[in-house]
This record gives structure tokens, sequence and C-alpha cells, in this order.
């Protein structure tokens, strides 16, 4: 039985480690064309170039990597199926189910892979290369925005800022909410028409200050002023720097910006779709595997390309219920963790009724 395993093992994960270099390449030569007119006017060292593409690869590792399991168990299974071999090992009493076990196992350490390099590697990954791009380009990187308009700011402390413009050190339209400390409950709001920094000092002119109970949340103060000093503990800096985009965030960094969001009563719905979604999506690897599993042993593939093919088939099918289940969590029509699930639960049934089908178990 253990011979048996070790041999399934090693036809599964030569074709894997194959396609996935394959994609990657495939990945990486589509870019470089997409952008060719960029990288020929610009004419970026050689160093730099290499070092954007090596920052670019983990984000392309994870995305290829559901394809690159579909066609390594199409590939190897069906390989076994046509030759004969999976049907030796049905008539020796081993269950098929059985001697796959290792291969299941192996899905899911994938699938865990993917989880742990989209959240330690990929986040500054791709920040790095969105850095290196703007210079390529001819910019410089993004790290500061001078003139930002209508934004927010979830500050540490439980505070949080809606700001209407900021231009070099002065806010205007500010609105500062302070929460009771582990609640969502407002313990003081302070607005100001405009807010100018100057030696460590906030000034803030033509105002409100409202302070609320702790108990029942109603105003217990109220006041108007025309100039005030603060001594709040951001600075400019602070409010110019560019948000990081959702996407680009590792699961922690995510969680701890949507919580600050929805302390300040902004919606994060679709912070809380993106946020599971960077959960489900590497467990499509285990999802994807065991479709592969029938689909391989209804009479094996009749060649590499048919599997090629129904590989790509079947993750573009996959990517668009995963993209429209996203929209329709971002709507509001289901809620973010189902709407993020959607793709693996409606592959994973259709995957079981096929094994079912099959007779596989």
């Amino acid at each position: 039985m253990k011979l048996i395993q070790k041999y399934l093992v090693h036809s599964f994960v030569k074709p894997f480690f194959a396609a996935l270099a394959a994609f990657l390449i495939l990945m990486i030569v589509t870019h470089f064309f997409d952008y060719m007119h960029t990288f020929l006017d610009q004419k970026p060292p050689i160093d730099m170039l290499a070092v954007y593409f090596l920052n670019r690869t983990p984000n392309w590792v994870v995305m290829v990597m559901p394809v690159a399991t579909l066609l390594a168990v199409l590939f190897s299974l069906g390989s076994l199926k046509r030759h004969g071999e999976i049907t030796a090992i049905g008539s020796s009493g081993i269950s098929i189910l059985k001697a796959l076990t290792p291969l299941v196992l192996i899905s899911i350490l994938i699938s865990m892979s993917s989880l742990l390099i989209n959240e330690t590697v990929v986040p500054s990954a791709n920040r790095k290369a969105e850095d290196l791009f703007r210079i390529i380009r001819g910019r410089e990187p993004r790290e500061a925005d001078d003139a930002r308009e209508n934004f927010s700011y979830a500050a540490a402390g439980d505070r949080f800022y809606f700001i209407e413009k900021i231009s070099e050190d002065t806010l205007y339209g500010m609105k500062l909410i302070e929460f009771f400390k582990g609640t969502t409950r407002e313990s003081s709001r302070i607005t100001a028409e405009r807010t100018v920094y100057s030696n460590g000092i906030w000034k803030l002119y033509n105002g409100t200050i409202r302070k609320f109970s702790p108990d029942d949340g109603q105003s217990i103060s109220f006041m108007e002023f025309d100039e005030i000093k603060s001594e709040l503990p951001e600075t400019p800096v602070n409010f110019e720097k560019v948000e990081e985009n959702p996407e680009s965030m590792g699961f922690i960094n995510l969680l701890r910006h949507t919580r600050r969001i929805e302390k300040g009563g902004l919606s994060s719905r679709r912070h809380r779709v993106i946020l599971h979604h960077k959960i489900s999506f590497p467990f499509s690897n285990t999802i994807i595997f065991i479709l592969g599993i029938p689909l391989a042993l209804w009479g094996g593939m009749k060649s590499r390309t048919a599997g090629f093919f129904i590989a790509l088939l079947i993750s573009f099918l996959y990517w668009g219920s995963i993209t429209v289940g996203r929209a329709i969590g971002v709507g509001g029509v289901l809620h973010p963790m189902i709407a993020a699930w959607s793709a693996n639960i409606i592959f994973l049934i259709i995957s079981l009724a096929m094994m079912k089908t099959a007779r596989i178990f």
C-alpha cells in the first residue's frame, strides 16, 4: 500500500511543479509584452527589471497554483487510468480513495502554502513591485499625496478622522470622533473648519467640541470655539500617506483596518469580502484537486492537450465564479463570508457529486 501511495505521489508532484513553472513563465512573458512599450521607452536597468519581476512572482505563484494543481491531477491520474494502473489498484482490493489519501493531504499542504505566501510574502512584494513600476515609468513611488480630498483616517487609540481636504500642513473640514476604549460608543466629537499644524501643535479654528456620557451615550457638554490648541499625536505626514489598497494588505493588517473602519461608522462590506477571500482562495487548490479526481478517472484524459484545455476551462469558470461571488457580496446580496466562499462551496458540491457518480467512494 505504501509503495502504491509513493508511486501516486511521485506521479502527481512532478507535473505539478512542471505546470507551476510553465504558467509562471507564461505570466512573466504575458506581462512583459503587455508593458513592452513602457520598458522599451524608459529602458530601465536590467537589474531593476529583474527585481521588479521577482517581486511580482509571489502573487503570480498564488494565482496559478490552482491551475497547476488541476493539471497535475488530470495528467497523473489520467495517465494511470489510460495505462490500466488505476484498474489494477482497484482489482487488488485497495480502495481508490484510500490510495489517493496522500494526494489529498498534498493538496491541503498546497493550500496552506498558498495561504502562508499570500499572508507573509505577497503584500510587501506587491508594494515593492508597484513602487518599482512607478520608477520604471519615470515617476516617484507613491509614498505621499499632499492634496487628498474627502477621506477618512483610522488613528490609534480609538480615534477616527474625517477630512474634506489636506493641503500642506492644513486640514480643512476636519471631524475627529473618539470612542470609549474597546467600544463603538462615541466619547467625544471635535469639528473644525480649519486645522493648522505648527511646531508640533495643532491649532483648530471655528469648530465645536461635544462630549458624550459613557452610560447612555447622551451629550453631556457642548462648546463652540474660534481658536484652540491641541496636542493630537498625528502629524500632516499621517494624513498625507496614501492608504494601502485592501487587496495588497495581509490578513491581519486588513482585519485591523476593517475594525477601525467599522468603529468609524463606515461601511466595511467590501473589506470584509476581501478579508474572507484571502482565506477562501488558497483553499481552492484542495477543492479543485477533488474536482480533478473524477474528471481524470472517467475514462482517463485522452491526451495531455485535452487535459490542458479542460484545466483552463475549469479554472476560468472558477475564477469567474469567484468574481461574481465577490461582486454579490460587495453589493450586499450575500453575507461577505458566504460570498467569498460561494465558489468553493459550489465546486465542492459538484466535485463530491461527480465522485459519487464515479463510485470513488
